[in-house]
């Protein structure tokens, strides 16, 4: 049994299997610049913006409006004007759509990134999280995907997106480990209202691995990997008898 600490996002304790949910790495895309690219751009801004008024639309009737504004706030940042246009500077430049549109998204990045306060390089995540849906787009490839397992696994990943914890519900996610966050992103504030206990640790993609048994302790900042038996049973946890401990 190894053990972790960190800071706790959301209290709670949960008990399961890893499932490590890792970032793609990016390839070389080819596309076709005999096709209209400002046309791809617009196609894939106008799917995109009705798939976020969808989430709106599905939030509303669940969460609070402070997790509904986090949301309408993404349906600017996609079409924030200073990014569009330079994106449409760099297609008529000859770039592709993605090549444009992500370029000038990193631009932006970059600027919020120089910035003092806190609670704007929070806002990076939120950034990404609408401009990466438009990228999704662009390739027709879906973004948001239900994390759905026949039991509550315990999620790990490098940083918490909304849209990727507003696709957690409990019954199938028990609970969540982040590499790197802080308990004001908006992210952390939809884990609360989902009530998904989550704990932020350093580096712990490299600490954690796939087939790892998780108890966590997010009340106390505690991380159990493979934890015995006796751990469970002072936890009040049952551990399946299928279980590696």
């Amino acid at each position: 049994m190894n053990y972790l600490s960190g800071l706790s996002i959301q209290n709670g304790i949960a008990y399961g299997k890893v499932h490590k949910l890792v970032p793609t790495t990016e390839s070389k895309i080819e596309f076709d610049l005999y096709i209209n690219q400002k046309e791809v751009l617009e196609q894939a801004l106008k799917s995109s913006t009705e798939a976020i008024e969808n989430t709106i639309k599905n939030s509303s009737s669940v969460f609070n409006d402070t997790v509904v504004m986090i949301f309408e706030a993404h349906k600017l940042m996609v079409k924030d004007p200073m990014l569009l246009n330079e994106a449409y500077q760099l297609i008529a430049a000859g770039k592709s759509a993605y090549e444009a549109y992500k370029t000038a998204a990193n631009n932006i990045i970059e600027q919020f990134k120089i910035l003092a306060s806190d609670y704007m390089k929070n806002r990076i995540i939120d950034i990404e999280d609408a401009t990466d849906r438009v990228l999704y787009a662009i390739q027709d490839t879906e973004y948001e995907i239900k994390l759905l397992f026949d039991k509550p696994r315990i999620l790990v990943l490098t940083e918490m997106k909304p849209s990727i914890i507003l696709n957690c519900d409990k019954e199938h996610v028990g609970g969540f480990i982040v590499q790197s966050g802080s308990y004001d992103q908006h992210a952390s504030y939809i884990a609360r209202s989902k009530g998904i206990p989550g704990i932020i640790v350093d580096e712990a993609m490299d600490k954690i691995k796939d087939n790892d048994y998780i108890l966590l302790d997010a009340s106390k900042g505690n991380v159990f990997i493979n934890p015995t038996k006796e751990v469970l049973k002072q936890h009040h946890i049952k551990g399946d008898e299928n279980d590696e401990l």
